[in-house]
């Protein structure tokens, strides 16, 4: 719960520091997944009590520890996301280098190899159950 506090008081720090031309504040980011922080540190205090342990200082630390086992597992959840993401800039990025790279291999072919060109400029057709090229229809 401390480091929820923590993070909407920076948030609203980043936004006093953006103000400089005399603008107003218009909007303080909210801190991610607040219910199900405060549900994770309300069960472990739950269990807590059940067990029988008393809560007097040891409310604090488990607060503190609970929150920062938190702060972890949105650090974690967060780099997972930005690896996926740019894992798929990557995976998108190379499948249109592997096209543009097809694509002027066989403008090159097309120029260097004359019979490639025939081949691919034409429609193959079945005859006397033989194959056979016939040039393409032109629109």
């Amino acid at each position: 719960m401390a480091g929820v506090v923590g993070k909407a008081l920076r948030g609203f720090g980043k936004a006093l520091a953006k103000k400089g031309d005399g603008k107003r504040i218009t909007r303080v980011p909210i801190a991610k997944r607040l219910t199900d922080r405060r549900k994770n540190t309300e069960k472990l205090f739950k269990i807590r009590q059940d067990a029988g342990s008393k809560p007097s200082k040891s409310i604090s630390e488990g607060v503190k520890k609970t929150s920062a086992i938190n702060d972890r597992f949105d650090k974690a959840q967060k780099a997972r996301k930005d690896y996926n993401k740019n894992l798929k800039k990557k995976v998108i990025g190379g499948g249109a280098a592997v096209t543009a790279g097809v694509i002027g291999a066989h403008g090159v072919a097309k120029k260097k190899f004359p019979k490639y060109k025939k081949t691919m400029e034409s429609d193959i057709v079945i005859k006397d159950g033989k194959l056979g090229l016939r040039p393409k229809k032109k629109k």
